[in-house]
């Protein structure tokens, strides 16, 4: 049984990058629904954007994720493609990787 309740959030500022999470776009969306965005941001930046808020249910703690291609520059299409793309994990706190990584490796093996 997983310890995360994982929700999509909506609008989100002043997430920094945190760390990485190699995967497939259709694996992320396996994991996490949809993305929050797939419309290019105005500086063309990010292209596709997951926004999370994962609660951990033991510790009663809250994280707001976001799970983002960076300055590829064609429209989201490597994102989209590479089946080992390197997406950037953002978060307000320095333990946002970590928690994205393991609710991941959770999710994909529900649906394995």
């Amino acid at each position: 049984m997983s310890k995360y309740i994982v929700e999509h959030g909506s609008f989100i500022n002043g997430t920094s990058l945190k760390g990485y999470l190699t995967a497939s776009y259709d694996d992320l969306v396996r994991a996490f629904g949809p993305p929050t965005y797939d419309e290019p941001s105005g500086d063309d930046k990010v292209n596709i954007e997951w926004v999370l808020n994962i609660e951990d249910t033991e510790l009663e703690e809250d994280y707001t994720v976001t799970i983002y291609n960076w300055k590829d520059y064609d429209g989201g299409l490597a994102a989209t493609t590479n089946p080992s793309y390197q997406w950037h994990i953002g978060g307000h706190k320095g333990i946002a990787a970590a928690i994205a990584l393991e609710v991941f490796q959770e999710k994909m093996k529900e649906v394995v």
